[in-house]
């Protein structure tokens, strides 16, 4: 039987953990949960994982990337602020694209989950077929301005994947997009 509390973290803290120390170069504990926003106690776990997995060091100094982990983060995502108007259901709509993902796609209901357990209020996953946005089942049609508009800001190819996080607020919807995307990578 485990003693203690369960962890108060997700995957999506992980990956930010590993974006912030990237980010800074180097970073102490107390400043990681701070931007965080998880307790110590998970910040400890989290770097013990990414530690025992070769991600990251540390030291006296604070905690460091190394070579594999620099590997893992990848080229950062690019976002956008967009209008989804009903599309989605937040204020605030934040787009990034998944290069090459459209094949990791099911259905879309994967990546909302993700952003949802990330705090955003949803995401909305497109793929880019045949020359046009569409929704994973290829039923539905994404209106032609927010279309027009992703595919001049992102300019996809064919198997690429965008996908709209949605929040009441900017950071929720940017967290909730990450954590979507991440599912892809």
């Amino acid at each position: 039987m485990p003693v203690g509390p369960l962890p108060r973290f997700a995957e999506v803290h992980v990956h930010r953990a590993l974006e912030l120390i990237a980010k800074h170069g180097k970073i102490g504990r107390k400043e990681l949960t701070r931007e965080l926003g998880v307790g110590e106690g998970s910040v400890r776990t989290i770097l013990n994982q990414l530690k025992k997995q070769g991600l990251i060091t540390s030291s006296r100094g604070g905690h460091a990337l190394t070579a594999k982990g620099k590997r893992l983060l990848g080229k950062p995502l690019e976002f956008m602020q967009v209008d989804a108007g009903n599309l989605t259901v937040g204020d605030i709509d934040i787009a990034t694209i998944v290069r090459g993902a459209a094949k990791k796609v099911k259905r879309g209901i994967e990546q909302r989950d993700e952003a949802i357990k990330a705090g955003a209020q949803g995401a909305t996953v497109l793929v880019f077929k045949r020359g046009k946005l569409q929704f994973p089942d290829g039923f539905a049609r994404v209106e032609k301005g927010l279309a027009e508009s992703l595919i001049e800001t992102f300019t996809p190819r064919e198997g690429d994947v965008i996908i709209i996080g949605t929040a009441r607020d900017l950071a929720k919807a940017e967290e909730g997009v990450k954590a979507a995307a991440q599912s892809l990578r």
